[in-house]
């Protein structure tokens, strides 16, 4: 049976809402992290020799990283769903937002979230931040208004996409000065595409499961 380990607070979600996507028969791992580090468990590094979540273990193979997991699912599990046929324009599109996701949407998500986290914000960093977060949305708020969905139908790219956009709307995440859930006024097709995907019934159940774990 496929294995799923989850770390809370982490990229493993995605493999969690994938495997409820598909309606998948799966065993769910849960691992802890040391409440003073803010780093794994030893019982993830028995399974993962970098000691990072998330990851799978399915027909004696171990596959790491949130992007390989889904084409790796998708593959073997898929059937075709959740993912444009290889010679249409939507796969293109779908391609680009898979990677997209964890570069050119991930990276200053993660400088800005560093920078507060650690009270380091310079005013080059707080500059290329709010350059590339106009750059980049702007860009998906266009789209997502012509489109349910960030290729099309709903696939892949958008478990892979919502992630980083999610980050932004946590108050973990958020600078103090910015309200919870602030970060998409200004691009109301973002903000009306998360509550699609907050509306799917295997992304509440998913939810829901990685809450409690």
């Amino acid at each position: 049976m496929l294995k799923i380990h989850h770390l809370g607070m982490s990229r493993s979600d995605r493999s969690i809402w994938l495997a409820e996507e598909l309606g998948l028969q799966y065993e769910l791992i849960t691992h802890t992290r040391n409440p003073e580090t803010f780093r794994s468990p030893q019982s993830l590094w028995d399974v993962s020799p970098m000691g990072k979540a998330p990851l799978i273990e399915d027909d004696g193979k171990t596959i790491p990283e949130s992007g390989a997991i889904v084409e790796y699912i998708l593959d073997k599990y898929g059937e075709g769903r959740l993912r444009p046929n290889r010679d249409t324009a939507a796969y293109i599109d779908y391609l680009h937002w898979m990677h997209a996701a964890e570069s050119t949407l991930m990276t200053p998500i993660l400088i800005d979230m560093l920078s507060a986290m650690t009270a380091t914000s310079s005013p080059g960093l707080k500059g290329f931040c709010e350059g590339e977060f106009k750059t980049v949305f702007t860009h998906m708020n266009q789209i997502l208004s012509e489109r349910e969905y960030i290729a099309g139908a709903f696939s892949g790219a958008d478990i892979m996409v919502a992630f980083p956009l999610m980050m932004l709307e946590s108050p973990l995440f958020a600078s103090p000065e910015v309200e919870t859930g602030a970060a998409f006024i200004p691009y109301p097709a973002i903000q009306s595409y998360l509550n699609r995907l907050r509306a799917r019934p295997a992304w509440v159940k998913a939810e829901a499961i990685f809450k409690s774990a």
